[in-house]
């Protein structure tokens, strides 16, 4: 299984210029010209925002910025992924009034700029994962149910979301799946890094405060603009916080370990300030999992410690914040009164049972506008799955369990190691908090279930160089043995 991947690699590191056994969708240039061009693009940015912030030319800056950003990304789509990966912690639909934002903008170039990048390259790709096939057909229903909504036109929009991403699923798939494990990293270092800068950048300009203050319960719920969504924050920071935990164990390098440190110390106190119980309760079974998988865990015993480490940090940093009390009055009482937890649960098990009533009367589902005419409820299901079940009917919540069977396989195919310890989370972490709040919409749940499809192959092409870098030690052994 991992001989073509040993092939690949081997190949790849003997000659980084020609044409290689799978194509790629980078343009091939030579690593000084790389590192060129990343050095221009560097200077240009400054420039930029030397225009925005000094010279108070927003307009201007941002197109000093966005030119020769997009050129980049037709060039190599690996670096759209990394910008993409940058700007997501913003939050789709985190935006100014929910109208536009720079992740939503972004988005739009990636799109844009892989279209003409296939032109040039035309990569070659086969998807086997049945998961992406299942997301397609899950599409396709989505797009037949709307034509059978009350609202039209909004029943369209809704349907043209799941279409954008299924288009935003199949280039992340892509670019994983056609360039170098690196990118994978790369991508991952990207959106940690933009996590704790859009955090940062949130307090500087005052967002998060106006966050607060906007909030009932003075939760920080967004990132940057005006809009208030503190679930979605916390899944954006968790999803940061995993990622800095495997790059921590898998990247060497010294400056980046910092960084993912100061991540696994910042983002469990972040947490506890959005106040969102779901996340921090599936957050805390995620890292607890691997328990369940001992014989694994003692397999990798590096691993074991660095996750160890990992939970007394947080668990530091989050003591600290409740000993000192920096966390706000309703905040504090919102993670510890039982009985509002309580009568939360009761009320969203109310509208699942109102999902599971509605699809036997309807089994094909309500539609999406049709769900509040129909039941009679001001809320969705607060669950992936009962969602899609009251919504989408039987079909939608079959395709939907029929697809987390299918991710669920894909991990489990995957050899032990860092990127199926982290997969795993991920996967974990995505499917409870799906069962506690509905997450089938938002953009980082789809990109990041891509990252866990994609890890199949990172994790077999770790294999394959750790199994060459064994045969060639064995072969140096066996050359320096004395012959009689």
């Amino acid at each position: 299984m991992y001989t073509e991947h040993a092939n690949e690699i081997e190949f790849g590191q003997d000659d980084l210029y020609y044409e290689q056994t799978e194509r790629t969708s980078d343009i091939q240039l030579p690593p000084v010209m790389n590192i060129l061009l990343f050095a221009v693009w560097i200077i240009i940015c400054l420039v930029g925002f030397a225009v925005i912030f000094l010279a108070k030319r927003a307009m201007a800056g941002i197109a000093i910025i966005a030119v020769p950003t997009f050129i980049g990304m037709v060039i190599k789509p690996t670096f759209a992924l990394c910008i993409m990966m940058l700007v997501l912690p913003t939050g789709a639909g985190i935006g100014v009034e929910e109208t536009f934002s720079l992740d939503r903008g972004v988005g739009m170039a990636v799109a844009a700029s892989f279209l003409l990048n296939i032109l040039i390259t035309r990569p070659r790709l086969r998807i086997g994962n049945k998961a992406l096939w299942i997301v397609g057909v899950y599409t396709i229903w989505v797009c037949l149910t709307s034509l059978a909504g009350s609202y039209i036109g909004l029943e369209l929009r809704r349907a043209f979301t799941q279409v954008q991403l299924l288009g935003l699923i199949l280039i992340v798939y892509w670019i994983l799946e056609t360039n170098s494990p690196a990118t994978f990293t790369w991508a991952l270092r990207a959106y940690v890094v933009g996590t704790l800068g859009t955090i940062t950048l949130a307090f500087i300009t005052g967002a998060a405060i106006r966050a607060v203050e906007a909030e009932t319960e003075a939760r920080y719920a967004a990132t940057l603009g005006r809009a208030i969504n503190a679930n979605m924050l916390a899944g954006l920071a968790v999803m940061a916080l995993l990622a800095a935990i495997y790059l921590f164990a898998r990247d060497r390098n010294v400056l980046g370990r910092l960084v993912y440190l100061i991540a696994i110390i910042a983002l469990p106190a972040m947490l506890l300030k959005i106040g969102s119980r779901g996340a921090i309760i599936a957050l805390a079974f995620t890292l607890l999992s691997p328990l369940l998988f001992v014989r694994q865990v003692l397999r990798r015993p590096l691993l074991a410690a660095t996750l160890l480490l990992v939970i007394m940090l947080g668990s530091l940093s989050a003591g600290w914040l409740v000993r000192e009390r920096r966390l706000e009055a309703p905040v504090a009482q919102r993670l510890t009164d039982v009985g509002r937890a309580r009568e939360a649960f009761d009320y969203r098990m109310t509208i699942i049972r109102q999902a599971v009533k509605s699809v036997t009367v309807r089994p094909l589902g309500t539609s999406y506008t049709g769900w509040f005419e129909r039941t009679g409820l001001h809320h969705f299901p607060h669950s992936d799955f009962f969602l899609l079940l009251g919504i989408y009917g039987l079909p939608g919540g079959f395709l939907f369990l029929l697809f987390v069977i299918l991710m669920l396989r894909t991990v489990r195919r995957m050899p032990l190691g860092a990127e199926k310890l982290y997969t795993r989370a991920v996967l974990t972490y995505l499917l409870l908090i799906g069962m506690n709040n509905a997450n089938i919409y938002n953009k980082f749940y789809w990109v990041f279930l891509t990252f866990v499809i994609a890890g199949e192959k990172i994790a077999a092409t770790y294999v394959a160089q750790s199994e060459l870098v064994a045969t060639d030690e064995s072969e140096e052994l066996l050359d320096l043995s004395p012959t009689y």
